[in-house]
C-alpha cells in the first residue's frame, strides 16, 4: 500500500513538473512571437570609405505592438522617421539570441507601420585590389558589401540599391553571378548614380546578401593622353582648314547687278 501511495505521488510529481515546463515553455514562445518584416529596401551611396545607408521598412508589430528591425555593424542610426503608424517607445538598441536588433513599440491597432532610417556605416567602401586572370587595365579595385538579418524577424521581400562612387566605373559585379535562367542582379541609373540592385525573398534571422563589384579608375596618364590626342587633332584639323579660315570677304567687292548701261 506504501509503495502504489509513493508510485502515485511520484507520478504526479512528474505530471505537475510537466505541466509548469510546458506551460513556461508556452509563455516564452509568446513573449517571443515575431511577425515578420513584409518589405525592407536599403539605398546605399558612398561617404567617404563608408557609407549612408537609407533603409525603408514595413513591418507588421507583434500583439505587444513591437517591430524589431536590423541594426549594420560598424554603424550608426543617424536618423528615423514613422511614415505610417503611432510610435510610443524607441528606437532602442537590443540584443536579442545574440544579435543586435532595433526595438520599436508602436500603439496596437493591428496595421502594419512603415520606419524610413538612415545609418552611417564604416568601411563599406573599402577598396581591395582586383584578382583578375586575364589581362586587364590598371586601376581595377573591388568592393564588398554583406547585409545581415539581425533581427529575429523574417523578412519577406528585401532589396538593395548599391551606388558606385561618382569617380569609379562600374567595371563589372562578381558575387551575384550572372545567370540566364533567373534575374540575380539589375544595373541602373537613379538620381545621376549608377547602382546594382539586389533582390531577395524570405530572410530569416541570420540569413546574408553579399554583394561583390569591381571598380575601373582610369589612370591620371591616360587622361592627359586622351586629352593631347584630341587637342593634336583639333589644332591639325584647323591647320588643314588654314585657307579657308584667313579669306576675308572685306577685301572682294560686290558686283552690281545693274546693266552696264545703267551704273
Amino acid at each position: 500500500m506504501l509503495k502504489h501511495v509513493i508510485q502515485l505521488n511520484v507520478k504526479r510529481k512528474v505530471i505537475l513538473s510537466l505541466a509548469c515546463f510546458t506551460l513556461l515553455f508556452s509563455s516564452v514562445n509568446f513573449a517571443e512571437s515575431f511577425e515578420n518584416i513584409t518589405e525592407y529596401h536599403e539605398i546605399i551611396r558612398p561617404s567617404g570609405s563608408g557609407a549612408e545607408i537609407t533603409a525603408s521598412v514595413t513591418a507588421i508589430p507583434n500583439i505587444d505592438g513591437q517591430v524589431y528591425l536590423p541594426t549594420y555593424k560598424k554603424g550608426e542610426l543617424a536618423s528615423y522617421e514613422v511614415l505610417k503608424g503611432t510610435l510610443l517607445e524607441g528606437p532602442i538598441q537590443f540584443s536579442i539570441h545574440g544579435r543586435e536588433a532595433l526595438l520599436y513599440r508602436f500603439k496596437r491597432d493591428g496595421s502594419p507601420v512603415t520606419v524610413k532610417q538612415s545609418f552611417e556605416v564604416q568601411k563599406v567602401y573599402r577598396e581591395k585590389k582586383a584578382k583578375l586572370k586575364y589581362s586587364h587595365p590598371g586601376g581595377v579595385t573591388r568592393v564588398s558589401y554583406t547585409f545581415v538579418n539581425t533581427s529575429p524577424s523574417t523578412i519577406e521581400t528585401f532589396s538593395t540599391q548599391f551606388s558606385m562612387p561618382k569617380d569609379a566605373e562600374l567595371y563589372g559585379v562578381v558575387t551575384p553571378k550572372w545567370s540566364k535562367k533567373k534575374k540575380t542582379f539589375s544595373i541602373g541609373e537613379h538620381e545621376g548614380w549608377k547602382e546594382v540592385t539586389v533582390s531577395r525573398s524570405s530572410l530569416v534571422a541570420g540569413d546574408e546578401v553579399k554583394l561583390k563589384v569591381r571598380l575601373y579608375r582610369p589612370s591620371p596618364m591616360i587622361k592627359w593622353v586622351l586629352w593631347s590626342i584630341v587637342i593634336l587633332l583639333s589644332c591639325a584639323l584647323l591647320w588643314k582648314r588654314r585657307d579657308v579660315l584667313s579669306e576675308n570677304p572685306g577685301n572682294h567687292e560686290p558686283q552690281s547687278s545693274l546693266p552696264e548701261g545703267q551704273k
